[in-house]
């Protein structure tokens, strides 16, 4: 377990990472976007001021030609010398108009009538300046002079809203083109961003499911080696953690498994010893037994029956634990085997009036005949011992997608659906115990699982009305 090449030593430092990479991209779209409409913005507002600028000088001019004409008229048909600054005033005042007119305008068609209309007004002036009074016939033959002046500063005028339109369609133009570029950019942003944050993603669920993987596995009691981790520091961490964990597990199983044979081991001479006295007393070798301690010797031998199949439990346990190869499955017949079974427990049956009924569509099993006879035989005592006094227990067998199917079914209480997932755990007991039966060790359905998984089968507790409680077992065929 040892960290990725592409971690941080920290996760929160990973997740700071990814926020950041992930700010970056978003934060240069959006300074991107600011400075492009800025620029639009500053541009839209010099444009505007340039294009009142220019209309306002245009209609001065306009203004200016007609107060220039007026101030003629005034100075050379009244013939009065006190009008004379006032014709050179508003010629002046022409000539600077045009002047500041002309570093305005960028269109060479506005540009050429201004410059016409600088020397139209400058010849004119010439002629008009103050110094000789003109008399009115000399006066009205400038008219035309005049016309000219105002036909050109006309032209002017709409040349100079047409180059406003102009410069306005072109800043629609440069508006259109800045709305499709942040449109651009934005859809090359989205996915980027998408791409990293999947990366990111990845890199924090990863040792996340690795870790999780682990924790499941140890959960479903497996204790081989776990799957690499990698990842931030931490994380790796605390894999080792796990790991550590495991290894303690598989230690304290071990324990356990070593405790249990022992246990078992050294039970089974006392017993022996016990179930030979017994039997030496039952068969009166030691003396003839009254009804009474007749009796007395049936419940001791019922009781050392009872904990000898205890005991085996235990060691058919601890062996399955410490090897769990099978023997070579071959054919055997379901009927001949379950024929064996209830023949061991016809005393259990007769004593309760318990009736099997039986539907084998399904005539052989693939399995160790011992394994086989040993699960039916768990399971039909589970039967016997929740079964009602006269009930009845259904074992039948089908074939089911190559598999053969086998179903144990009793009237007992049934199984509530809580205690489900654990009934198969070892030395697991259920709330629901007949008061009538001797509790016992827990280890059944652990044993009929392991060698049903062993085989490549299966068990589960599956609803089949009207039987309360059914147990489904599965064999490869």
């Amino acid at each position: 377990m040892l960290p990725g090449p592409y971690y941080p030593r920290s996760f929160t430092i990973l997740v700071i990472v990814a926020m950041g990479v992930l700010i970056v991209p978003l934060a240069s779209g959006l300074i991107n976007a600011v400075h492009v409409l800025q620029g639009v913005a500053d541009t839209q507002r010099q444009f505007t001021r340039n294009s009142l600028a220019v209309t306002r000088d245009v209609r001065q001019i306009v203004e200016s030609v007609s107060q220039l004409q007026r101030a003629a008229g005034q100075y050379h048909l009244l013939q009065d010398a006190e009008f004379g600054p006032a014709l050179q005033t508003r010629f002046n005042e022409l000539q600077a108009q045009l002047a500041q007119l002309d570093t305005q305008l960028v269109d060479a068609a506005s540009r050429a009538t201004l410059a016409a209309l600088r020397t139209r007004s400058r010849t004119l002036y010439r002629q008009l300046q103050p110094g000789a009074f003109l008399d009115s016939t000399r006066f009205h033959a400038l008219g035309p002079a005049f016309d000219a002046l105002h036909a050109s500063t006309r032209t002017l005028l709409v040349q100079a809203d047409a180059a406003v339109q102009h410069e306005l369609q072109a800043l629609e133009t440069t508006v259109q083109t800045t709305r499709q570029r942040l449109i651009v950019l934005a859809l090359a942003l989205i996915p980027l961003t998408l791409l990293l944050a999947a990366v990111f993603s990845w890199m924090i669920n990863r040792p996340i499911k690795q870790l999780k993987a682990s924790i499941q596995q140890l959960g479903r009691a497996d204790l081989s080696a776990l799957p690499a981790i990698s990842g931030p520091q931490d994380i790796v961490e605390l894999g080792r953690e796990v790991d550590w964990l495991r290894q303690r597990l598989q230690a304290l199983e071990e324990q356990k498994l070593r405790f249990l044979r022992h246990v078992s081991h050294e039970l089974k001479t006392p017993l022996a010893s016990l179930r030979e006295g017994v039997a030496l007393l039952g068969d009166e070798l030691a003396g003839s037994l009254n009804p009474r301690q007749r009796s007395i010797v049936g419940i001791m031998d019922s009781g050392s029956r009872e904990l000898q199949k205890r005991i085996e439990d235990l060691i058919r346990y601890a062996g399955m634990m410490r090897d769990a190869t099978l023997p070579p499955a071959v054919p055997h017949a379901l009927a001949d085997a379950l024929a064996s079974v209830l023949a061991r427990q016809r005393l259990a049956l007769d004593a309760r009036g318990i009736r099997v009924e039986t539907q084998l569509t399904a005539a052989a099993v693939r399995a160790d005949r011992n394994q086989l006879e040993t699960v039916l035989d768990n399971l039909l005592s589970n039967a016997i011992k929740f079964s009602p006094e006269g009930g009845r227990i259904l074992v039948k067998s089908a074939p089911a997608d190559g598999a053969v199917a086998v179903w144990v079914c009793d009237q007992g209480e049934g199984i509530p659906q809580a205690e489900r997932s654990r009934i198969f755990e070892p030395f697991f007991q259920g709330a629901r115990q007949p008061a009538s039966t001797i509790k016992g060790s827990g280890l059944g359905l652990s044993i009929v699982r392991e060698y049903l998984l062993a085989a490549g089968g299966g068990i589960e507790v599956i609803d089949c009305p009207p039987w309360s409680t059914c147990f489904k077992l599965t064999w490869p065929a």
